[in-house]
């Protein structure tokens, strides 16, 4: 066994992504959600999986001739990212003199499948957006949500974030009526996220090991960081199948192995840029995808450039 069952989840296949998760009631929850109303808010705080739950677990519940996703980020502007979008999935070509929602109901003609724009990150609008680019996206989403067509909007957040929606409610009145937040992975759901994976691919776990686990990486809460349950199980397997491919096992002994659990992220950071052929580089790259408030961006190449050289 080559490939690891707890890397990357969101490439994995429609029949794999389910064993996945321990967040079955939330998942349920977010799909009656998404029926009632044209917009659904799905808010929390970093690192709660919010963006996992909405593109494997929600898109997991749909039918392939139900579900036609649209997922779009700000990058420079939003409004561009979601034109871009909408023409990357349509089969008839978008003119130039069509509206927003003509563009939609073009694309639902070419597939025949409701319509989902799914807005990720999108605190960013309200970090790095200005106000013109703000109004006009405003004004789209109410005229697809006032429209006939059969599309759906689903906004990721992040909870501290909240507060720049307001400026939608102002044009929108019911924006953030229809809202969901996601919680941290409790004790309970993180084990089937650990035991579940390992008895779909037949992987031994020692007795006694998931509770030594989960109190490592939550010593004083309740509640479990996924990214670095993640990462731990991604090395645990690595760990088993250099000592049998044929029959993984997760043991004690391979866990003590691992060492400080509180800086797995780091050290996987630091071993991911160490494979590059030029790790230095590569590095300050990754810098330049970093906003000055600690978030995630997206920016164009010519950027990239213009960062890397303030360094050398």
């Amino acid at each position: 066994m080559s490939k690891s069952p707890f890397k990357f989840l969101d490439s994995y296949t429609k029949e794999d992504r389910d064993i996945f998760f321990g967040r079955d009631r939330e998942i349920e929850e977010m799909y009656q959600k998404v029926f009632e109303s044209k917009m659904l808010l799905v808010y929390g705080i970093s690192g709660t999986g919010k963006t996992s739950i909405i593109n494997c677990g929600l898109a997991n519940k749909f039918e392939d001739s139900d579900w036609l996703p649209i997922s779009i980020r700000r990058g420079t502007n939003i409004n561009d990212s979601l034109n871009q979008g909408i023409a990357k999935l349509s089969l008839t070509p978008v003119r130039k003199k069509q509206t927003i929602d003509q563009q939609l109901q073009s694309l639902y003609l070419d597939h025949f499948k409701p319509i989902y724009i799914i807005v990720d990150q999108f605190e960013e609008l309200f970090i790095f957006g200005d106000k013109e680019e703000r109004e006009e996206f405003i004004q789209t989403v109410k005229r697809i949500v006032e429209s006939e067509v059969q599309c759906r909007f689903i906004f990721s957040i992040r909870e501290e974030y909240l507060a720049g929606v307001t400026e939608f409610e102002n044009t929108i009145p019911d924006f953030l009526s229809n809202r969901m937040r996601i919680e941290k992975m409790t004790w309970t759901n993180a084990k089937k996220v650990i035991e579940e994976p390992c008895r779909a691919y037949n992987i031994e776990v020692e007795e006694g090991l998931t509770d030594i686990i989960l109190g490592k990486l939550s010593p004083e809460s309740s509640d479990v960081e996924l990214t670095y349950l993640q990462v731990l199980l991604d090395r645990l397997f690595r760990i088993a199948v250099k000592k049998s491919e044929e029959n993984p096992v997760f043991t004690k002994e391979s866990f003590s192995q691992i060492g400080d659990v509180s800086d797995l992220l780091g050290s996987f950071l630091e071993e991911q840029i160490s494979q590059l052929d030029d790790p230095d580089s590569g590095l300050v790259i990754l810098k330049s995808f970093v906003s000055i408030k600690g978030t995630k961006k997206q920016i164009a190449e010519e950027e990239i450039i213009d960062y890397s050289r303030t360094f050398g």
